[in-house]
């Protein structure tokens, strides 16, 4: 069964799914931008019989608090610090999805004594030239508006995305892109000048790469998996929604991956 529950921090309450035995390190999933924790569900029901499992929604996103402004991903990171302590883990295995990704592998770069594993889905690691591109494709998001312009503009951006594949997702993506698009905003206009980069030299933990080869962000993918020989790569299906189109492949993924590196 998965439950919902809500985490004390400096900043604010922060809302999470959990499941599984509780004795075991957990794995925190870290969603995309424009997803909330919600996209990991359907990853986690196939999980939580054999793994501690915990989504959280980061800042601005699902039923957490909404942070003010920031200009870098690091901000979220460090709420994501908080809410890992608030909870006392001190060891943890990670999975993010897209900006999650990056942050993932910030938070195992910084914190190597902690991190038990790294799990990226759609990794960040771009060229100058493809981060022009992101940059001028993917530069902020429609505000809220009376003439609801706003509102077409978000639907065909989830539709875009992956929406289509799936009507029932379709509509939980896009209410879910409703409610943050303040936030949604504030990390498509610094995203892709995250240094990821800077920290997957300093990744020790073993590493697992997922990405499907029509997600937007598969180059990035493909130039991680480039970058760090040692880390094991495989692809998924769902476009740019991994975790809640394809969770029978995402989660066999990470199980696999979890058994070979005797991390069970």
């Amino acid at each position: 069964m998965i439950k919902k529950a809500y985490a004390d921090t400096p900043s604010g309450q922060m809302h999470y799914y959990y499941g599984g035995p509780q004795e075991k390190p957990p794995i925190l999933f870290l969603h995309q931008n424009v997803s909330s924790a919600k996209a990991f569900e359907p990853t986690l029901q196939m999980l939580v019989d054999q793994y501690h499992c915990i989504a959280l929604d980061l800042p601005g996103f699902g039923g957490s608090f909404d942070p003010p402004s920031f200009d870098s991903i690091s901000a979220l990171t460090g709420y994501t610090m908080d809410f890992i302590d608030a909870l006392g883990f001190e060891k943890f295995h990670l999975c993010g999805s897209h900006t999650g990704a990056g942050m993932s592998a910030e938070i195992s770069s910084l914190h190597p004594d902690r991190v038990l594993s790294c799990i990226m889905i759609g990794a960040l690691l771009f060229s100058e030239e493809q981060t022009t591109q992101f940059k001028a494709e993917f530069g902020g998001s429609a505000a809220p508006s009376f003439d609801t312009n706003y509102v077409k503009e978000t639907w065909d951006y989830v539709y875009d995305i992956g929406g289509k594949l799936d009507l029932g997702n379709m509509h939980e993506e896009f209410t879910g892109a409703l409610r943050n698009w303040r936030v949604r905003d504030m990390i498509f206009r610094c995203v892709w000048d995250y240094p990821v980069r800077n920290f997957l030299p300093k990744i020790e933990c073993p590493t697992l790469l997922m990405c499907a080869p029509d997600d937007v962000l598969y180059p990035g993918h493909q130039n991680t998996a480039a970058t760090m020989p040692q880390a094991k790569a495989i692809e998924v299906k769902g476009m740019d929604m991994e975790p809640n189109l394809d969770p029978k492949g995402v989660s066999q993924g990470i199980k696999d991956f979890l058994f070979e590196n005797n991390l069970e």
